[in-house]
């Protein structure tokens, strides 16, 4: 499978794109300020403020367990994963593992924000995303959706200027952190400790979808 740019237009199906329009040489406010969002002066005129660039959803009032959810935001520290096939991208080789494990929140939104990370080919991540077949009815998935449709699997090149927020019940493969350089994400989502209403987990491996 070979990836894609990850931009809004590919991924709405799976969720939002995080990204600033202006060019990181950009230093003084000026105008007209971008068409493309929706985007007010702020702070006395010396700031941009993007408005509405994702939405957090909460879905725990339908979770079968009635436990209580909260905001939570954590930071996970990445780095780059075991390497195999080599992929060109920006004339720098890369090479990932295969997909193992795909998971999704099923009542929540989940946003991965990079800190500090180039915008260059030693600091990239791959976001790789499936919609969900049929419902399964009862155990082991703990809410109404079925299992990942391994055939519609899409995988997309993000880099550290870019953001994502998957969808609720979103099937996702932990972040894969590719390059030469570790990203620290901060992680924003609900949760209520309830793991399976948490996180959903499959194995994959050829032919078969194995629940963790």
């Amino acid at each position: 499978m070979e990836p894609i740019p990850l931009t809004q237009s590919e991924f709405a199906p799976f969720g939002t794109v995080i990204e600033c329009p202006l060019k990181p040489s950009l230093t003084t406010l000026t105008t007209p300020l971008p068409t493309s969002h929706n985007v007010v002066p702020a702070n006395q005129d010396t700031a941009l403020k993007f408005i509405d660039v994702t939405h957090m959803k909460n879905h725990y009032d339908s979770a079968p367990s009635g436990i209580p959810e909260k905001a939570v935001m954590n930071m996970f520290s990445c780095f780059p994963r075991p390497l195999r096939s080599p992929i060109t991208k920006n004339k720098y080789d890369f090479s990932i593992s295969d997909i193992k494990i795909l998971e999704r929140h099923p009542y929540t939104t989940q946003t991965f924000i990079p800190l500090g990370a180039a915008r260059d080919a030693k600091a990239n991540y791959l976001v790789v995303v499936a919609p969900s077949l049929q419902p399964i009815c009862g155990p082991p998935f703990s809410s109404k959706l079925g299992p990942p449709d391994l055939s519609k699997v899409k995988m997309f090149w993000a880099h550290g200027g870019q953001a994502v927020t998957y969808g609720v019940a979103t099937w996702h493969m932990p972040m894969a952190v590719v390059g030469e350089e570790r990203i620290d994400f901060v992680v924003v989502q609900y949760a209520n400790g309830e793991s399976q209403e948490d996180c959903e987990e499959v194995r994959v491996v050829p032919g078969v979808q194995e629940k963790l």
